[in-house]
């Protein structure tokens, strides 16, 4: 019953206890720990590098603009400033009804803007307001501007967007004063720039740039022009309210989530911000994640592939060894023929099993035999026993005769000596009648042949007593010699039983040397020994 539960038992494992699925599980989960834990670094640090590159990227071509963007207004500001401290235009502003002025001023004026060549124009303001010379378009009164009241106090003026009244174009217009020798300020020299050429600046250098004025509305952006009715306020823009000259920050743009990156133009205090979705600066990284995760995927599969064959070469030879020993169990002794001529621990394990099961093996043949032996020496002690058994009957009834013998000589001693009183009697009766003579003698003679028959009958007692003593006499000498039969025998049985608990011990041996393999052997072996006591 031990045996077919222990079969049933290493039969019955399921798909989960199994040792390859385990070993499966173990050598994917080594290779997939560590390629999900490579897949996930390498995405953050992907992401990570991706969004650290695209904010460096962004805060280098915010700081590229703005450094654009103030040489512009640089330039523009040298130009006007170069055009206030000119001796010809201090003339004019003197004598502005002098044609000779005029005309030399405007020369001048044409002269700066083709120099600067941008599409916009230098005008000159009188102190009232009122512009007084420009190469093209009406003159109108500025008076109420800020840019015209800041630089009639003597100040570099810029101003934050306006849209210009003669042309209706959205600019920003830089004013620096006019003095005389007396460092009176007599009229402003300002420039008007057109915002759309802040678009087509911004639309070669980004994507997605745009410049916000002091004041927080939108001033120009790369991806259109703003048209002259459009007021974008973006004062609530983390760039305008952190109170910062630079940085990077997320936000949504159009619901969009956004990094923007931002510098502040010292000169001007306008912010030059550019921005990239985070969508499109995750899309490189997602690409080079998907990319190793692709790669991942193909490791795991060979990881896979490997871990199924090593399994396999790991699970079939301790498969064999198991059904070899499930045979064992059933009392079969099935030697394993494949994986012998590894050489690994496998190899090594396989050959001592066949070792083992060839051991046991001949300890079983050995033990079949002594049992054999022991069975054919059972059944001559067997015979012996019933001989004796039948001997002692033999005695026995030989001495009941013997007893039957003595007590029939007995009775015919008795009546010998009844006779002999008898003829005593009758010689007395001889002695004392002579006269009947004749009747004593026929009774002497009638007494003597009782005592001849008597003694003929005593003899035949006496011979049939003797050859009863000699019967006897040989029955126990057979049973001595049944008995020296019997020692001889129990002798081999001893002998027989104590080389079958010689074999118990060297399978006990053995069992102990194969290990968990040998248990089997070891039950076999204590049924072994518990006969070889039985035996003896």
């Amino acid at each position: 019953m031990a045996k077919e539960k222990t079969a049933k038992k290493q039969s019955s494992i399921g798909f989960k206890d199994r040792i390859g699925t385990k070993m499966i599980a173990v050598m994917m989960a080594i290779t997939i720990i560590p390629v999900v834990t490579a897949l996930i670094f390498s995405y953050q640090t992907s992401t990570t590098k991706a969004m650290a590159d695209a904010e460096e990227s962004l805060n280098w071509q915010a700081w590229f603009i703005e450094s654009e963007f103030e040489t512009v207004i640089t330039k523009n500001i040298q130009a006007i400033q170069a055009v206030a401290d000119s001796p010809s235009t201090s003339d004019f502003m003197s004598d502005q009804d002098n044609p000779e002025y005029i005309e030399k001023e405007l020369q001048y004026l044409v002269d700066i803007d083709a120099h600067i060549n941008d599409g916009n124009i230098t005008v000159l303001t009188g102190a009232d307001g009122m512009q007084v010379l420009r190469a093209s378009g009406d003159c109108v009164d500025v008076g109420k501007r800020e840019y015209f009241q800041e630089a009639m106090k003597g100040n570099t003026s810029i101003s934050n967007i306006i849209v210009s009244t003669s042309t209706g174009v959205r600019q920003v217009t830089m004013a620096v004063p006019i003095t005389n020798t007396e460092g009176t300020v007599i009229g402003v020299v300002q420039r008007n720039y057109d915002l759309n050429e802040f678009h087509k600046f911004l639309a070669e250098e980004a994507d997605n740039a745009y410049i916000i004025a002091a004041d927080g509305i939108l001033a120009a952006h790369s991806e259109r022009e703003i048209g002259a009715d459009e007021e974008i306020d973006m004062s609530g823009e983390e760039c305008i309210t952190s109170g910062q000259d630079a940085g990077v920050y997320e936000t949504k743009v159009d619901g969009v989530p956004t990094v923007v990156a931002y510098a502040k133009s010292s000169l001007t205090g306008w912010t030059i911000c550019t921005a990239e979705a985070t969508k499109s600066i995750m899309s490189a990284a997602r690409s080079s994640a998907l990319v190793v995760v692709v790669i991942g995927i193909i490791m795991m599969v060979i990881a896979a592939g490997i871990s199924i064959f090593m399994a396999r070469t790991f699970v079939e030879p301790i498969k064999d060894v198991s059904e070899s020993l499930a045979a064992l169990a059933d009392g079969r002794f099935v030697r394993i023929s494949k994986f012998g001529g590894r050489k690994d621990e496998f190899g090594e394990m396989v050959g001592n099993t066949n070792i083992v099961i060839n051991k046991l093996d001949e300890i079983v043949t050995n033990i079949k035999s002594s049992a054999a032996s022991v069975g054919s020496s059972s059944e001559e002690l067997s015979d012996m026993a019933n001989q004796i058994s039948q001997t002692a009957e033999d005695v026995s009834n030989a001495v009941q005769e013997i007893a039957s013998g003595a007590t029939q000589q007995a009775d015919e001693i008795q009546s010998a000596s009844e006779n002999v009183g008898r003829i005593g009697d009758a010689v007395n009766d001889v002695q004392d009648s002579t006269g009947s003579l004749s009747t004593i003698t026929d009774k002497m003679k009638e007494a003597s042949e009782v005592s001849s028959k008597s003694l003929a009958s005593l003899q035949d007692s006496a011979t049939e007593m003797t050859a009863k003593i000699d019967e006897i006499s040989r029955t126990i000498q057979a049973t001595q010699e049944a008995v020296s039969n019997i020692n001889d025998k129990v002798a081999g049985i001893t002998s027989i039983a104590t080389q079958t608990n010689l074999l118990s011990l060297n399978a006990s041996i053995e069992a102990a040397r194969a290990g968990e393999a040998g248990k089997g052997f070891a039950v076999v072996a204590e049924e072994i020994g518990q006969l070889a006591d039985n035996s003896k």
